[in-house]
């Protein structure tokens, strides 16, 4: 990274430190996410994640200044109102209400706005590469962080590693590479438009999961089943409109 960025050295140290910062909310943003997994549903945990734009519009107003039209926002609340149509179960007898999980899951969104906004204000004026070194130089810290101070994610790790060295080390290889691509195309999006609309764009992770799941249920049904009964796929495609409404309402 230093050869492709020779200047990383030259940001400041509280532009340095803040970065850092970002990089390890990152991390800590997503083992809110999957603490609040291991607790409860995706079903219920993911339509929470859909607070990240909200709290990216109102840091990004205070913070950098960013505004969207009308239209963009009425574009916003739509598609947060057809993920909320795709994740949500209606049929349940009553909704529930976890404190645990929903303060995990406000948690994991804040730090991800707060990622976005952070990281922009500063690759704005210092660049995009020499922002990202210092962001996934946080993400190691506190990725080492975790593993030196949390015991069962030690014992864990090794326990894997001396059982299936060769696995262990490919599959974290690959989850790796996919993070660290998914989050430096995230982050170098922000710099195109408001930090708010980006993150938007994680509402349409319950669109894949719900596209996913039609295939491997038609095609491969022993590795994934979604409902096909006529009121959820009715549902299902209603969220779909709505997700397709809000994109358009933002694209204009």
């Amino acid at each position: 990274m230093l050869f492709i960025e020779p200047h990383a050295y030259e940001v400041t140290l509280v532009q340095r430190s803040a970065l850092v910062a970002t990089g390890m909310s990152s991390i800590f943003a997503n083992v809110c996410y999957l603490y609040a997994l291991n607790i409860d549903e995706a079903s219920f945990v993911i339509p929470f994640y859909q607070t990240a734009p909200i709290f990216a519009y109102f840091l990004g107003y205070f913070i950098l200044g960013e505004t969207i039209t009308i239209i963009q926002g009425l574009g916003l609340f739509v598609i947060i109102v057809g993920a909320l149509a795709l994740s949500f179960e209606f049929d349940r007898p009553r909704i529930r209400f976890k404190r645990n999980v929903v303060a995990l899951m406000l948690g994991a969104s804040f730090l991800s706005a707060v990622n976005g906004v952070i990281f922009k204000l500063i690759a704005v004026d210092k660049g995009f590469w020499v922002s990202l070194f210092w962001g996934f130089a946080g993400q190691v810290m506190a990725g080492l962080i975790l593993l030196v101070c949390v015991p069962s994610y030690r014992r864990d790790f090794l326990s894997l590693f001396k059982r299936q060295k060769v696995a262990a080390v490919g599959l974290i290889a690959l989850s790796r590479t996919l993070f660290s691509v998914s989050e430096a195309v995230t982050l170098y999006a922000t710099l195109l438009a408001p930090v708010a609309l980006v993150l938007l764009v994680n509402s349409f992770q319950p669109l894949f999961v719900f596209t996913f799941g039609i295939v491997l249920t038609l095609f491969l049904p022993r590795l994934a089943k979604e409902s096909l009964e006529r009121t959820k796929m009715l549902q299902k495609e209603a969220g779909i409109a709505f997700m397709l409404l809000g994109g358009y309402l933002i694209s204009r």
